[in-house]
């Protein structure tokens, strides 16, 4: 009965295949499934399934498809492998002699771009032995083309390349495996990558993942000077801040530019002395000697206004009878006050010309802001030596208002002088950058200031002109007393007295400090970018990624006529 019951489920099984398999076999093409291993090896499987063991009786049962399941073969286990094999033969036999369709050809495979997409033509051997060098650094395996290397012409692979003999190549390396040729360097693979790239493209980048002194101490290790390689995207890490990179650039521009000019070896080190305080000794004595005469001068400037420091200024009258007498006109500053600015003023001049004769850019130069403030704080010396030159007395033009005004604006722009503090003031750089940066901001905050000045100027004349004793006689007072509530200063010299004025008081009070409120979040977030890229700066990118003093590069082997073959 056990015998049998298993028998009627074998043959329920034989006639109800698996649908699952059976839809799947019928989305597949045969002609491109009846020579895979996997469509053999279901047929081995559904001949297996046919035949079942039984633990419990020990013998073997079969069904056979021929008699539909109605009787089962029962004998040995060694007379049903006999059995089995003979079928499996006979099955063969009919396969073979059954004509099969033609094989499809297998599809292509679309060819992926590589940098040996142009190599085509070379075989396996061939690539291994003369056309490739095969590195192995730390367990990784890299393959470039020796024509690659060859042309970057530098660091540690080309000097394996050029090497006269295989000694020389393996002291190079940390090892060399004969069976795959080749040359393990027992370095971080992740570095590498940085090193590999290099020679394929040419350009380095710098990973945000990665330690810049790791990548330095890996070039290093490489013998690759990155400073002409280094790629613009990863030159400053902060890109928005233009001036910075540009400022850099131009640097570098103005360095190389030197070695086509005459003398120009003596004009670099003038150029660096007076441009670059932080490039040598003298230039920081230089700079130390600069920033002392604009204090003086500034100093000069300042003490020269009070009144114990002035001495009174005697013109000679001449009268009709011929009498002379004198007459004091004004104060003027301590005569060794005025040496002492024509000392400072001198110096100035010297700084001046001297960069204006050795800069290889006399126009970019002329045109710098910080040149041009160097420029106004010697003008007026020099406008005012020019008059006395040509004979006109200085005080002579005192009775013309127009030119005792323009004399005035001169000695005014002598307080320029104190912006020239900003080359050597790293705070006041950064603070100008910022005002740079945030000019956008700054540009909304003064349109916004100026329409609520104009309007609120507007309505408080209208609404105070014809009170008696009023100070607001026209638009433009109100317009002063605005800008004065605006930016809550609040002088107090001219006050609305009317309800409705005190109201618009209110309003241009509130709307000031919601307008001056605004950018300073902005203006803050810019000079903190504007800090973080001058710390970059302050670097350079020569020590952020090239060559840091006190350690050389390993020494290049002298190439060879005869060379060895590099596997």
């Amino acid at each position: 009965f056990f015998f049998s019951h298993q028998a009627a489920r074998l043959q329920q099984a034989a006639a109800q295949p698996n649908r699952r398999g059976e839809k799947a076999r019928t989305n597949r093409n045969p002609a491109l499934l009846r020579d895979s291993p996997r469509f053999r090896l279901s047929e081995e499987l559904q001949r297996r399934r046919e035949i079942m063991i039984s633990s419990h009786a020990g013998t073997h049962k079969r069904h056979d498809e021929n008699a539909n399941g109605s009787l089962l073969s029962f004998g040995t286990p060694r007379e049903i492998r006999s059995r089995m094999r003979k079928t499996i033969d006979k099955d063969e036999e009919e396969e073979t002699l059954t004509e099969r369709p033609p094989t499809v050809p297998p599809i292509p495979l679309r060819t992926l771009p590589s940098c040996l997409s142009a190599t085509k033509g070379i075989t396996v051997e061939n690539a291994r032995s003369h056309e490739f060098l095969r590195i192995n650094v730390g367990g990784h395996r890299f393959m470039l083309k020796k024509e690659t290397i060859h042309a970057r012409d530098q660091g540690r692979l080309s000097w394996i390349l050029t090497a006269s003999s295989q000694e020389d190549r393996l002291s190079m390396c940390d090892a060399y495996f004969e069976s795959t040729c080749e040359y393990y360097f027992e370095r971080p693979p992740a570095l590498f990558h940085i090193v590999y790239s290099f020679y394929l493209t040419g350009q380095i980048h710098q990973p945000s993942h990665l330690c810049p002194t790791d990548i330095l101490d890996e070039f290093d290790y490489w013998g690759i000077v990155p400073d002409a390689h280094l790629a613009a995207c990863c030159c400053i890490e902060n890109h928005h801040i233009d001036d910075i990179s540009i400022s850099s650039a131009s640097t570098l521009e103005i360095q190389n530019e030197f070695k086509d000019l005459f003398a120009g070896e003596i004009r670099r080190k003038i150029w660096n002395v007076i441009e670059e305080p932080t490039s040598s000794c003298s230039a920081q004595v230089f700079a130390f000697l600069s920033v002392m005469f604009v204090l003086i001068s500034i100093s000069g400037l300042v003490l020269g206004s009070l009144h114990d420091l002035q001495v009174p200024m005697i013109k000679n009258i001449t009268a009709a009878n011929g009498t002379f007498s004198h007459a004091i006109t004004e104060m003027e500053p301590h005569p060794i006050l005025t040496q002492i600015e024509y000392v400072c003023i001198v110096w100035f001049s010297i700084e001046y010309v001297s960069k204006m004769i050795v800069t290889p850019f006399r126009k970019r130069t002329f045109f710098q802001l910080l040149n041009i403030i160097d420029l106004m704080a010697i003008v007026p010396f020099f406008i005012e030596v020019s008059l006395m030159i040509f004979g006109i007395d200085t005080e002579s033009l005192r009775d013309l208002k127009g030119a005792f005004l323009v004399i005035r604006i001169l000695r005014v722009l002598r307080v320029i002088r104190v912006l020239k503090l900003g080359r050597y003031s790293s705070g006041l750089q950064m603070f100008g950058k910022t005002l740079k940066a945030s000019f956008r901001q700054l540009g909304m905050m003064a349109m916004v200031v100026l329409t609520g000045v104009i309007f609120f100027s507007t309505l408080v004349y209208f609404l105070e002109k014809d009170e008696p004793g009023t100070q607001f006689h026209s638009i433009p007072a109100a317009c002063w007393w605005c800008i004065v509530t605006m930016t809550t200063v609040g002088y107090g010299d001219l006050t609305p007295t009317t309800v409705p004025g005190k109201l618009v008081a209110t309003g241009a009070i509130a709307c000031g400090v919601l307008v001056l409120a605004l950018p300073i979040t902005i203006i803050v977030d810019n000079f903190m970018k504007v800090a973080e890229g001058e710390r970059e700066q302050a670097g350079g990118v020569a020590q952020r990624f090239g060559r840091r003093a006190g350690v050389p590069y390993p020494p290049r082997p002298q190439p060879s006529i005869t060379q060895d073959t590099i596997c």
